[in-house]
């Protein structure tokens, strides 16, 4: 398996903003905002990802050829028309 270039375009970084003095601003996140900031494998369902690392290790995994082809062919025509 070959690493997958990404062609998306990335979201312009943030610039460095000057910082107020210690103490005259304060900032409350939200607790959904606070849980997005947390680093974690939250975002990962592991279960699925072991029960296809199982289907893949036992040759049990089923995939739509015709239909990963269809997709490479939209993406591919998407590209060539956004350019």
């Amino acid at each position: 398996m070959q690493p997958r270039e990404n062609s998306e375009p990335q979201a312009p970084k943030a610039r460095p903003t000057e910082t107020a003095a210690a103490g005259s601003a304060s900032v409350t996140l939200s607790g959904a905002q606070a849980k997005l900031m947390k680093p974690g494998a939250d975002d990962i369902n592991v279960e699925r990802v072991e029960a296809l690392k199982a289907a893949i290790r036992n040759g049990e995994l089923k995939m739509d050829t015709g239909k990963i082809a269809d997709a490479l062919i939209q993406e591919a025509q998407s590209f060539l028309q956004d350019k």
